[in-house]
């Protein structure tokens, strides 16, 4: 089968060492993990976890059963990476010099906003999709180019399901 890029949606109750018992069963199928976000959500003690992954579909779905014999996970929701809305937040650390070059357009092309400013640098931040946040990591590629990093994804799940609510209620009790 072919491999490739699917999210893992995992809503799960909170509690030390979920995050280990997660990865553990991923790592233990021998799935390589692209990115990782773990995030409380406006429910109390619910947390939204976003893996991102490389396998193919059937190794995702017994994958998927797996994690949800975990006690306090709720469920899991698997999708193709080309199929969701998945973005993440980059940071760009440039030399100040970069805001008097050409390249300084890049900013208002790509949307970006300066976060910081430090005594011989400047910090930007731009949200989007992996393409967009690579088109602008191109534009900006050169000698100001200090420093680069970016934030797991995000996907567009709901967070609680209709079958998800009669679990929570029931732990709520």
């Amino acid at each position: 089968m072919k491999k490739e890029n699917y999210l893992l949606t995992i809503k799960a109750e909170d509690r030390p060492g979920l995050l280990h018992l997660v990865t553990g069963v991923i790592e233990k199928k021998l799935i390589p993990i692209k990115s990782l976000s773990y995030a409380p959500t406006d429910i109390h003690d619910i947390i939204l976890i976003t893996i991102e992954v490389t396998g193919d579909e059937n190794e995702l779905a017994q994958l998927a059963l797996k994690i949800e014999n975990i006690i306090e996970v709720f469920s899991v929701e698997v999708t193709l990476y080309n199929s969701a809305v998945c973005l993440r937040a980059a940071y760009f650390k440039m030399a100040k010099a970069f805001l008097e070059s050409p390249k300084a357009m890049a900013m208002s092309n790509y949307d970006t906003v300066m976060v910081n400013i430090y005594q011989d640098a400047i910090l930007l931040a731009k949200y989007g999709t992996d393409a967009t946040i690579r088109k602008l990591y191109n534009a900006l590629d050169g000698p100001d180019l200090l420093g680069f990093s970016q934030t797991g994804l995000i996907s567009d799940s709901g967070l609680i399901g209709h079958d998800d609510i009669e679990r929570i209620i029931g732990l709520a009790a």
